[in-house]
C-alpha cells in the first residue's frame, strides 16, 4: 500500500505483557541470588541465573517506551479532533493521513480515549464516519457470543442483527458497527 510510507511505523500496543516478561525474568534472577547465597543448586539456576537481570532490563526499557509511543499517539488523535472542535463527521482515513499513524491504530487510540472520557463519538452505520460529538449507547444483543481472541480471518456477518465483533445491537440496513466502526 502506497500511503504506508506515510504512516509511523511505531505501533499502538497494550505494554502490559512487555512489563510481565520482565518482571519473570527479574523473579527468576532473584531466585538464582536467593539459592546461591544459601548455596543450593536448582537446575544450575544459581549459577546462570542472575543473567537474567541483564534481558529483563532492556525488556522493561521496551515497556516504557511503548507507554511513551502510546500518550504521543494519544495526544496527535486528540489535537486532530481538538482541531475539528470534537464536531462533525470525518473518515478515519483521514485523520490517519493528518496525524501519521495507521488506520488500525487511530482506532485503537479513539477507542481508549473514549473509555478514558476524552472523547465522544460514535461511528455512522450507514457510512462508516466517525461523528465526533455524539455519544453511542451499548447495547449488547442476546444472541452474541463473543469472538476468539485471535481473529485470523473476517467473521460473517450474514443476517445477524449484532455486531459480531463487540455485540453491539445494529440498526436495520446498518453496513457499519456504531460501537467499534467494524463493516457488517
Amino acid at each position: 500500500m502506497v500511503k504506508d510510507r506515510y504512516y509511523s511505523k511505531e505501533k499502538y500496543e497494550a505494554p502490559m505483557e512487555t512489563f510481565g516478561v520482565g518482571i519473570v525474568f527479574i523473579i527468576v534472577g532473584v531466585i538464582s541470588l536467593v539459592l546461591m547465597s544459601l548455596r543450593v543448586d536448582f537446575i544450575g539456576l544459581s549459577y546462570w541465573g542472575y543473567w537474567l537481570f541483564i534481558p529483563a532490563f532492556f525488556i522493561m526499557i521496551g515497556g516504557f517506551t511503548q507507554i511513551n509511543t502510546n500518550r504521543k499517539f494519544q495526544k496527535s488523535v486528540r489535537v486532530a479532533l481538538m482541531d475539528r472542535d470534537f464536531q462533525g463527521n470525518h473518515k478515519l482515513e483521514d485523520i490517519a493521513l493528518e496525524v501519521g499513524i495507521k488506520p488500525k491504530d487511530v482506532l485503537r487510540v479513539l477507542v481508549d480515549l473514549r473509555d478514558k472520557g476524552f472523547v465522544k463519538y460514535k461511528f455512522n452505520s450507514e457510512t462508516g464516519e466517525i461523528e465526533l460529538g455524539k455519544g453511542v449507547e451499548y447495547k449488547v444483543s442476546t444472541d452474541f457470543i463473543p469472538p476468539p481472541k485471535k481473529i485470523v480471518a473476517p467473521i460473517p456477518t450474514h443476517n445477524q442483527s449484532y455486531c459480531v465483533y463487540c455485540g453491539q445491537q445494529l440498526r436495520e440496513n446498518a453496513q457499519f458497527c456504531e460501537n467499534c466502526g467494524s463493516k457488517i
